[in-house]
């Protein structure tokens, strides 16, 4: 049996989760929550005030991130009352593709007085899509020069990859690019801050670098060139070797960093690994074509197989990307729900909230009982859940949402259980598509706030997807994974477990709750989903959709 500890960190979009998790049995001891202070910046830079100007920014504060391990570490440490000598393990798990330049001190390049008003030296987290026209570049040079860099990867650039956030800042901020001793995914920064090893996770490369672990590469110089000749030694010139494989050791803790965490110098520390893709694991979903949805401010959708299909409009298929030697598959939906909460705080009248503060309940939980009570296609209402584009399968950034159906009479709730609809519509798109080329899906789990918080929203999901859900046992289902494979990176010689078979048997928990579709509406939602998916066609797939016309208007009024 046993004894000991790991830590898991997840860090999310708006927050860090650090768990503090026993290794008998994946108790989750203690568990403790950091909100970023500087939260997602999108208007003006923190300190300098300088405006932000355009739309698709999203960018934030390294020291957030930094103030995040200090504060939950302890913290845990203290709730748990364990010794620090029995964490066996620590481990951290990131939003992907967060990226920042950094000098060859490590220092983030906004940290320095000269740059901090200078937006392209701040970290760029996964949603700023404010290089959407370098991605297009690249997807563009790589079909005209046949480079065939994004064919595992849907076939396109997004501005979600590490690349055209560098070659943004390339041409936006050429100094910065020449300043930068190298640019680090946000997962490495923080390992590198407790270990001392600049080295880089093949998770993390390989979902947003296009870095091929098979063949231990990534795209060619001749790429790079096409692109802009300046940055033809890009892989060289801005260090973005060491890759090390997901599951091992990225160094051993450091003491100055032990001495602020509260834990001993030389613990073992794991490389990093994608927020979502880590997911997979403490869910219990490590067997070829078994689902996992991420379900949060996005919702990714993870799967592992055998074998690689290239998939269009998929975000990518890659080795190593979970568990070592399986093909990862990542699929997802830039807003799920950010959308949800986009609607509550524009669109919900007064008098909700007034209904929701005298019952004392959250106003998402009222929405969620009233849409409840709607029958399936009562409203009229149907909605595209593209307000912070379409990742897949039509990977396009520019796209943006749509509410058909309202009348003098919709209300709040119709509208809002449209758009949970519409969500659970884009995820049967991906289904679907990953059935059509030969990786069906055969066993779905679901994970992240949404999942545990709306008891509705999964069954609209079972319904739609005509497949039973079963939600993890745990709320904290990333930082769990991250404290699993701490404990896999640990090994048995320090008190940890040599295989992720062994960790998951004994570190995972049956799940929660199982959504089985309600025969009633699945006929119901296949009719709805039809319309959806004409609409998705119609406005998605067409070369000239009016809403990249808008889009166009907005980007030349705001110039």
């Amino acid at each position: 049996m046993k004894s000991g500890y790991t830590i898991g960190c997840d860090f999310g979009t708006l927050s860090m989760r650090a768990v503090l998790v026993r290794l008998e049995d994946g108790a989750i001891l203690a568990e403790q929550v950091y909100e970023y202070p500087d939260s997602v910046i999108t208007e003006r830079l923190p300190g300098s005030g300088v405006e932000l100007k355009g739309p698709g920014w999203a960018l934030q504060n390294p020291d957030d991130w930094l103030n995040a391990m200090y504060t939950c570490v302890p913290a845990v440490v203290a709730a748990a009352k364990v010794a620090k000598s029995d964490i066996k393990g620590i481990g951290v798990d990131f939003t992907t593709c967060t990226v920042l330049p950094m000098d060859r001190q490590g220092t983030p390049l906004c940290k320095l007085p000269q740059y901090r008003s200078r937006p392209h030296a701040w970290p760029k987290l996964w949603k700023n899509h404010t290089a959407v026209p370098e991605a297009e570049d690249m997807t563009r040079a790589d079909t005209q020069n046949h480079r065939h860099v994004f064919d595992d990867y849907g076939f396109r650039a997004s501005s979600e990859f590490f690349f055209p956030k560098i070659l943004e800042v390339l041409r936006k901020d050429e100094e910065i690019y020449n300043t930068a001793y190298t640019f680090i995914e946000g997962g490495d920064y923080v390992t590198y801050k407790m270990t001392g090893a600049l080295v880089r996770s093949s998770c993390l490369a390989a979902a947003k670098a296009q870095y091929n672990a098979a063949e231990h590469r990534y795209p060619p110089k001749e790429f790079f060139r096409d692109l802009d000749p300046r940055m033809e030694g890009v892989v060289e010139d801005k260090h973005l070797g060491s890759i090390v494989t997901v599951g091992s050791r990225a160094g051993l803790l450091q003491p100055e960093m032990a001495e602020k965490l509260g834990l001993c110098a030389g613990t073992p520390v794991c490389i990093a690994h994608a927020d979502a893709a880590v997911a997979l694991v403490g869910a219990g979903a490590i067997h070829p074509n078994e689902i996992t949805f991420a379900m949060g401010t996005s919702t990714c959708h993870i799967m592992m197989a055998e074998t690689k299909e290239q998939i269009p409009g998929m975000f990518g298929v890659y080795k190593d990307g979970v568990l070592p030697d399986y093909y990862t598959y990542e699929a997802g939906q830039d807003a799920v729900g950010d959308i949800f909460d986009w609607f509550c705080r524009r669109m919900v009248p007064q008098s909700y909230f007034d209904e929701a503060a005298a019952r004392g309940v959250a106003i998402q939980k009222l929405l969620d009982e009233k849409a409840g009570a709607i029958p399936v296609g009562a409203s009229g209402v149907m909605a595209l859940d593209w307000m912070n584009g379409n990742r897949s399968i039509l990977q396009d950034t520019d796209l943006t949402g749509m509410i058909m159906g309202l009348t003098l009479s919709t209300k709040a709730e119709e509208v809002y259980r449209a758009l949970i609809e519409a969500t659970a519509f884009g995820t049967r798109v991906i289904m679907e598509a990953f059935a059509r080329y030969n990786v069906p899906v055969k066993k779905i789990f679901a994970c992240g706030g949404l999942a545990h918080k709306s008891p509705i929203l999964m069954q609209i999901y079972a319904d739609i997807l005509n497949q039973p859900i079963s939600v993890t046992a745990v709320k904290q289902t990333s930082a769990l994974s991250t404290a699993i494979f701490a404990a896999v990176a640990a090994g048995s010689r320090d008190g940890g477990y040599d295989t992720f078979d062994e960790a998951v048997e004994h570190m995972v928990q049956p799940p929660r709750r199982v959504y089985t579709p309600d025969p009633a509406n699945v006929p119901k939602y296949d009719r709805l989903y039809r319309v959806y998916r004409e609409m998705h066609d119609l406005l998605g797939a067409a070369k000239e959709s009016p809403m990249k016309e808008l889009r166009r208007i907005q980007r030349e009024s705001i110039q």
